[in-house]
């Protein structure tokens, strides 16, 4: 949405559809008060799911979890409608296998990607993200201030803003190295984490998901004034 630089990546540059040049966006971001560094600054690694087409994957139930779209909650992720599929099928690969503190986005659609639904992993059961959610990897900045940030208005506009095209809303690996976040500030950092550990993560865990969406809306509501004054 509301980017004040240009885009690293000519394809971003050269955007056709008018509404991502609304200046409403530069306008929205330009209130935020901290320095801004791009997301890829700190990503090491960002995939998706595995494609596989024609069939469904075999269910085991000592198998991963498998993470759709619709298992990233405002307040994390929830595994309680995820099925558990075979280790050995095509949809379990290296590469998306979640970690603890990986940050999950939903890649695409009105009912998730337009509703900001995105999520940092915290569990400790092995899984796999599906084709439609992205695992975005960082390092140097933490994944739950950067979760958080994204949901304020701030980080909000900026995916808005990339989203605002024409056709299905998607957000492109490119799109997602562009956002940018705040990096500097470690110790507003630590607080927003440990607020999220103590406030929104603790209720998401014993399935309180009222109390914890309630929570984690303070949460961006209290980032969002601290960083916009």
């Amino acid at each position: 949405m509301f980017l004040t630089h240009k885009p690293q990546n000519s394809d971003l540059v050269e955007r056709l559809d008018p509404g991502y040049w609304r200046p409403e966006y530069d306008e929205v971001l330009a209130q935020c008060r901290a320095p801004l560094e791009p997301l890829d600054s700190f990503i090491t690694h960002i995939t998706y799911g595995a494609i596989v087409t024609g069939r469904e994957p075999p269910l085991d139930a000592d198998g991963p979890f498998m993470i759709g779209q619709g298992a990233l909650r405002h307040s994390g992720v929830d595994l309680s409608d995820c099925p558990r599929i075979d280790a050995d099928s095509p949809w379990v690969l290296a590469r998306t296998a979640v970690q603890d503190g990986d940050l999950l986005i939903a890649r695409s659609g009105s009912g998730s990607l337009e509703r900001n639904r995105l999520a940092v992993y915290h569990a400790h059961d092995t899984a796999v993200v599906d084709c439609w959610v992205d695992i975005v990897r960082l390092e140097g900045i933490d994944p739950d201030f950067v979760a958080a940030f994204l949901k304020t208005r701030f980080g909000w506009a900026q995916i808005h803003r990339l989203i605002n095209g024409v056709g299905p809303a998607n957000l492109s690996f490119d799109e997602i190295r562009s956002l940018r976040v705040p990096g500097a500030n470690e110790g507003l950092q630590r607080e927003i984490s440990e607020r999220y550990a103590d406030e929104v993560s603790r209720a998401h865990a014993a399935a309180e998901y009222d109390a914890a969406l309630e929570a984690m809306r303070a949460l961006v509501r209290d980032l969002e004034a601290r960083l916009g004054g």
